[in-house]
């Protein structure tokens, strides 16, 4: 796959953890399903947990014992080092959606800098870094806690942790 077809797949999870009926254009819909009729519910029941009480939260810091405030210092001096800043009224940044924007720049980067192996060397490394430290746990905790029984949303992090799977072993040398 290459470096503009990965970062659209990240742009499409990244979507379609966002809202309700997002990355519809980016996913494969034989892996993950399209939305259903009530997508805005279903995707409340099963990501909000303010919604509903077996609803699992896409954000990192509801799931570990860290403090919030280190771990968002953590993942915006990820962010700030790759010149990218919050927007205002933007999600949280460990917000699932955020972390797979973030790996979407990452891989655009590195197609913008096929020529320079320097670079696209020092991007794979920092894509493997990220997704092992910061995103696969997040979703490894996702598809652990999931119980919607939902086929977009049960299948949605099951997808993404495949790709991730797949994105780490391409990334290790």
């Amino acid at each position: 796959m290459t470096p503009l077809e990965r970062s659209a797949v990240y742009g499409g999870f990244a979507a379609a953890f966002r809202t309700p009926d997002g990355g519809t254009d980016a996913l494969d819909e034989a892996i993950v399903p399209p939305p259903p009729q009530d997508a805005a519910r279903a995707f409340m029941a099963a990501f909000d947990p303010s919604i509903s009480k077996t609803a699992v939260s896409l954000h990192a810091s509801a799931h570990t014992e860290r403090d919030q405030t280190d771990l968002y210092q953590e993942l915006i001096r990820w962010y700030d080092h790759f010149g990218l800043k919050r927007r205002d009224g933007g999600e949280l940044p460990d917000h699932l959606s955020v972390m797979l924007e973030f790996l979407q720049f990452l891989t655009a980067q590195e197609h913008a800098n096929a020529g320079d192996a320097a670079a696209v060397s020092s991007l794979h490394a920092a894509q493997k870094d990220f997704v092992d430290r910061q995103l696969l746990p997040l979703v490894e905790t996702v598809t652990g806690k999931l119980e919607t029984q939902e086929p977009r949303y049960h299948a949605l992090p099951l997808a993404l942790r495949a790709f991730l799977e797949d994105e780490l072993a391409a990334l290790t040398p």
